[in-house]
């Protein structure tokens, strides 16, 4: 097939949704044609071959910095990745359109779509669907509402990346047509003995980690209060964002900065190996629409603590693999924290329940679900 992503994120810029495109593009690119329309930064390449992908990146105003996107630069990455679009899809042919947010990219590849006679797939990427931290998350404002159910309706197949998504697609933005879900995933990494004094980590403590952009709906000021609440124990915040220094102000008014760890932007080699360092994962994020960083800890093993709304549902269970609280409710998590903290037959039973899961959410295996839906989209045209 040659196929068309369009994502207004793609690494460097953006978050765990930017990195799935990338690499569900890099996989699909070793048996398909695969380009991809997404905004440009600073001095990124206009057009750039990574990894065997295509990648086209359009002038877009307003953003400021790689991890999040201002409103503005939204509006405008709509009319330039359109006429970019055009342009490669009148020189490519291709079989097939990918819309990674059904707002903004799914209104170019929308009008694409219907201009070149092309079907595209609509994908629900989460924040498209519902933030409960933003004033503009298209739950909340009818016209969005209505575009999106236009979008998925044009569309020749939906994917949500899980199940919570879908939901959340059928019942607040009013979404009548099948979806499928199609579940992000990682590649599998093995760990390997760590001297945490190598990390500049401590040695003896319990060792909290986190992952995530340093944004309001992640929640990394709950982690702080409840850090407040448990002598002992430390943590790691692996991420960037316009909060960064704000939570370090706020970890230093509650008094736990000398047990806090803002480690910035790792490498994935570097992250990987405070994962596997530390004792447990925790996570005060208000809503996840996958949650590619609790398969991250999965995978290095680690027991986890977190919300149990959101799309870890699908893949975290309460007592099993987890300790699953309310959203928002830090004395909560600070005993499911403590809990984790005093039984270290809980951890490891925990942590080898999550290496054995994680296997059904490895990149090889999930990829094909989201490639079957492309090729059927490709062969039939709208359904």
């Amino acid at each position: 097939m040659r196929i068309l992503i369009i994502n207004f994120e793609y690494p460097p810029l953006g978050g765990g949704g930017a990195v799935a495109t990338a690499h569900i593009a890099e996989l699909l690119a070793q048996r398909h044609t695969v380009h991809v329309i997404t905004s440009g930064y600073a001095d990124l390449p206009a057009d750039n071959v990574e990894a065997g992908v295509a990648v086209h990146r359009v002038p877009v105003w307003g953003r400021r910095d790689k991890p999040t996107a201002s409103l503005r630069s939204l509006i405008s990455f709509v009319p330039t990745a359109l006429r970019r679009g055009r342009q490669l899809c009148r020189r490519e042919q291709f079989d097939v359109l990918n819309a990674q947010f059904a707002v903004p990219s799914g209104v170019p590849a929308a009008v694409l779509a219907a201009l070149y006679r092309v079907p595209f797939v609509l994908s629900f990427i989460g924040g498209d669907v519902y933030d409960p931290t933003k004033g503009t998350s298209p739950h909340r404002h009818a016209s969005l509402r209505w575009l999106i159910r236009r979008l998925a309706g044009a569309a020749a197949a939906r994917t949500a990346i899980s199940a919570d998504t879908a939901r959340r697609a059928r019942d607040l933005l009013g979404v009548r047509e099948p979806i499928t879900v199609t579940h992000l995933g990682i590649f599998p990494f093995t760990c390997q003995p760590t001297d945490r004094s190598q990390l500049g980590l401590p040695a003896g403590a319990f060792l909290f980690v986190t992952i995530g952009r340093l944004i309001p709906r992640k929640r990394c000021d709950l982690l702080l209060s409840v850090l407040r609440e448990i002598s002992g124990a430390h943590l790691v915040i692996i991420g960037t964002g316009p909060l960064a220094e704000q939570l370090k102000q706020k970890a230093a008014a509650a008094g736990v900065a000398d047990r806090v760890y803002f480690l910035g932007y790792l490498s994935e080699g570097r992250k990987q190996q405070v994962l596997c360092a530390a004792d447990a994962y925790i996570s005060g994020a208000e809503h996840e629409g996958f949650g590619l960083v609790f398969l991250e800890a999965m995978q290095a093993g680690l027991p986890i603590t977190t919300a149990g709304e959101g799309g870890q549902a699908d893949f975290l269970t309460h007592e099993v693999n987890a300790l699953l609280v309310p959203p928002h409710d830090a004395a909560a998590l600070a005993a499911a924290a403590r809990r984790l903290m005093a039984d270290a037959d809980l951890r490891e039973r925990m942590g080898q329940e999550n290496m054995r899961r994680v296997r059904n959410y490895y990149w090889t295996r999930t990829v094909r679900v989201f490639e079957q839906v492309l090729q059927e989209a490709a062969r039939h045209g709208k359904r």
